[in-house]
């Protein structure tokens, strides 16, 4: 589309784009492809936003450290830094920046094995000028309902809860999905660190995988019973040691959750499991008894 197509574009919006009230939304565009970055930031600056561009990842990483945004556009494939290792950063430094992902080929399997990587929009090229507008004025409206939106928090004191996992990348799911709710998250690398944690503080719950170096999650438990420690246990592994468990009824989980799940699917146990055990103690003998819930596939936000 050419240049003086731009603002018919703009105005055709069945919204404004910007509130008369309120600054202008400042924009990141992340793109190392010069036409595209250019066209996507004179668009964007007719339509009234306030536009900064870098032209690689390492770029948009180093104008987030110094700037505030309200909205990121970037490419996945880029020199340096790619789209997806650029969110890994954002994500990791806690930044609560809505992102757009436009790029030619979505990494749809990364996104799988990391749903808290997942943008809050996508565009695949070649998208057109009105796509852009349309995804950037949804982005920035869902973002400024969310902001205005009550944070859910517990009513009481934030539950505490323990997960253990080898994978970093899994133990920073927990960590970010159950933060949203308000939880408290501590996680732990290994069966080993997993139970000394549990001889040192006290938690609400217990997300254990199965297959952990030191101790393998149906140690963990079986050490925790032994213990007499009646703290629910939800078991989220790749394979479920059904035999083990079948064999060792005492153990009682809580829930399971078969690898890879649904976020979703994590958030509703961990809630449900709590809402079962409310006002037990973890040091109880013997422990309650709590139904297994049904395991959830795929990794979704």
């Amino acid at each position: 589309m050419k240049a003086n197509q731009i603002l018919p574009a703009c105005e055709s919006a069945s919204a404004p784009l910007q509130s008369q009230t309120n600054p202008p939304h400042r924009v990141l565009v992340v793109e190392d492809d010069t036409t595209i970055r250019r066209l996507d930031a004179e668009v964007l600056s007719r339509c009234g936003y306030v536009v900064d561009a870098a032209e690689d990842g390492a770029a948009g990483w180093e104008a987030l450290q110094v700037n505030s945004y309200d909205l990121m556009i970037t490419d996945n494939n880029m020199p340096n830094l790619s789209g997806v290792g650029l969110l890994k950063q954002l994500r990791a430094a806690r930044m609560e920046l809505p992102v757009i992902m436009a790029t030619g080929t979505l990494p749809t399997e990364e996104f799988a094995r990391y749903p808290w990587l997942q943008p809050a929009a996508t565009l695949v090229k070649p998208y057109t000028i009105e796509q852009l507008l349309q995804t950037v004025r949804k982005v920035l409206r869902e973002a400024e309902v969310a902001a205005d939106a009550p944070r859910q928090r517990p009513a009481h004191s934030p539950h505490r809860i323990l997960a253990v996992d080898e994978d970093s990348d899994i133990r920073k799911l927990y960590a970010d999905a159950l933060a949203g709710p308000g939880y408290h998250v501590e996680v732990a690398e290994d069966g080993g660190a997993g139970w000394e944690a549990l001889q040192v503080n006290r938690y609400n719950l217990l997300i254990t995988e199965h297959d952990l170096p030191k101790l393998t999650g149906v140690e963990l438990v079986r050490k925790l019973r032994a213990a007499h420690m009646a703290l629910p246990v939800v078991m989220a592994a790749s394979r479920l040691p059904t035999d083990e468990l079948a064999q060792t009824p005492t153990l009682q989980l809580a829930a399971t959750l078969v690898k890879p799940f649904a976020v979703d699917a994590l958030l509703d146990t961990v809630k449900n499991v709590l809402r079962a055990t409310t006002g037990h103690r973890e040091q109880i003998a013997p422990p309650t008894v709590w139904q297994s819930q049904p395991a959830a596939v795929g990794w979704q936000l």
